[in-house]
């Protein structure tokens, strides 16, 4: 089709350089370049029949930029083990996605999600927090300005003591009883296990004030509420103010230690398929270990050559040292 492109429009004077394609599928082009306005002016005037009806328009690079950055939605505290097909499947409900981009940041994955039109994010637009494979994943506008994502930031309030493995999902009766703008259960660094608290976010500090005074439960469980501050003075396995983790009496406890998921392939698996393969944490990264037996394989390896060589040297040495008269 270039090929067509460039015999047909060959014929303005301007015309500067090789038709070229730019994207695929419904996102494809054929740019090409003009040197005179006036050119430029006739070659957009209309569709060509002699090229199929082939409409071409100027081209403004920042300008489809600035609109596909109008139609596009930032994901926030994905966790690594939510699949792309579970994402765009739980998205496409609000409008056809054009695009799913994700990229690691720490623990969680962000996602920029481009949809078909900005009429899937005037959907979205007073909704802070969406459910995906029973996780509380916060959503924004890309076009938000750094204090209008702030402001989403500003009531927080630390609701502690859930039981053990307890997800957003489990806190949506809660949360639509509170009036929560979205309620995230973070993750463990250690475990990637499920904290015993959560965060609720709220639209004012009317609402923030209001749902602190309706006490809250689960399974059973009394819960109790805390300003984020307060976290470091929490129980990492009750979620309990002033309790020593290791005297717990909680039932939330494991009966045996906890594996650090480091250890767990299939989590480390996921972690490392987040990351290029020019990353550089993708070589140096606390979380992304060789396997021990090839590693121990490679050192081996090494070792003997390294004795090998040290002992082929002295070999030569001493017969050098012998020759001499």
């Amino acid at each position: 089709m270039c090929d067509a492109v460039d015999r047909q429009l060959s014929l303005f004077s301007s015309y500067g350089s090789r038709a070229m394609c730019s994207g695929s599928n419904d996102l494809k082009r054929i740019i090409v370049h003009f040197r005179k306005k006036e050119d430029l002016d006739k070659a957009t005037a209309s569709p060509m029949d002699s090229l199929f009806g082939l409409h071409f328009h100027a081209y403004d690079p920042q300008a489809i930029k600035a609109e596909e950055h109008a139609r596009t939605l930032v994901v926030t505290d994905i966790p690594f083990f939510i699949t792309d097909a579970l994402l765009r499947d739980t998205f496409s409900r609000y409008g056809n996605i054009t695009r799913c981009h994700t990229r690691l940041s720490k623990l969680y994955c962000t996602a920029f999600i481009t949809f078909e039109s900005t009429g899937a994010l005037q959907n979205l637009d007073s909704t802070w927090g969406v459910l995906c494979g029973g996780h509380c994943l916060r959503i924004c506008p890309a076009t938000f300005s750094p204090d209008q994502r702030a402001e989403r930031r500003t009531y927080v309030a630390l609701l502690a003591g859930l039981p053990r493995d307890t997800i957003a999902v489990d806190l949506a009766e809660i949360a639509d009883e509170i009036s929560a703008k979205s309620i995230n259960v973070p993750f463990s660094m250690n475990s990637y296990n499920p904290k015993p608290y959560a965060y609720c976010h709220f639209a004012s500090e009317t609402a923030m004030k209001n749902a602190k005074s309706i006490s809250c439960a689960l399974k059973k469980v009394g819960l109790t509420w805390h300003s984020p501050d307060e976290v470091i003075s929490l129980c990492h396995r009750c979620g309990r103010p002033n309790c020593n983790p290791d005297q717990c009496g909680s039932s939330s406890r494991p009966s045996h230690p906890s594996r650090p998921w480091q250890s767990n392939d299939k989590l480390r698996a996921l972690y490392n398929k987040h990351l290029p393969p020019s990353h550089p944490a993708k070589r140096n990264n606390r979380f992304a270990r060789p396997d021990n037996n090839n590693d121990g394989d490679c050192y081996i390896s090494a070792s003997r050559r390294r004795s090998n060589s040290r002992l082929n040297n002295r070999q030569q040495s001493h017969s050098r040292s012998q020759r001499r008269p």
